[in-house]
């Protein structure tokens, strides 16, 4: 796929972008919100929303947060969520790209690791998170105004 680029999520791109992350999880995104807020998360220097373009189309995302870590060596590390590949995209590597994406993003920052929230009815997310080396450790979630 040598037309597979991966960059930085742009303010034109959104309405594509999070329409993947919507119909993965029967959600609905508040736009008008999302687009009052963009430009502060977008020039965050800890905040890369990516996207992955196949031919100029919008078929994968991903939120990347840059932790500081304030113990030990004061190394960072990264936390990633809202990945999501378009569904007729999928079984294409487009995750894994995008996550060695990510990986090399990591490297470069010398971050200790890579922290990575998946649902636990992903079943399949997380099967393939562990394909390529990423492993249960621990990690609890309290929900704030959302059911469970």
């Amino acid at each position: 796929m040598e037309n597979l680029i991966i960059e930085k999520l742009k303010k034109e791109d959104l309405k594509e972008a999070i329409a993947i992350y919507d119909t993965n999880h029967n959600l609905k995104t508040n736009y008008e919100k999302l687009f009052n807020q963009y430009d502060s998360i977008y020039n965050n220097p800890d905040y890369h929303n990516i996207v992955v373009k196949l031919d100029k189309k919008i078929v994968g995302m991903a939120t990347v947060v840059i932790n500081r870590d304030i113990v030990e060596e004061l190394h960072p590390f990264l936390t990633v969520w809202n990945l999501g590949v378009h569904k007729d995209y999928r079984r294409m590597k487009i995750g894994t790209k995008m996550l060695d994406y990510i990986y090399e993003f990591a490297k470069n920052l010398e971050c200790d690791f890579i922290s990575l929230i998946a649902e636990n009815d992903n079943i399949t997310g997380q099967k393939f998170y562990e394909s390529l080396g990423y492993y249960r450790e621990v990690g609890y979630v309290k929900l704030i105004n959302k059911e469970k």
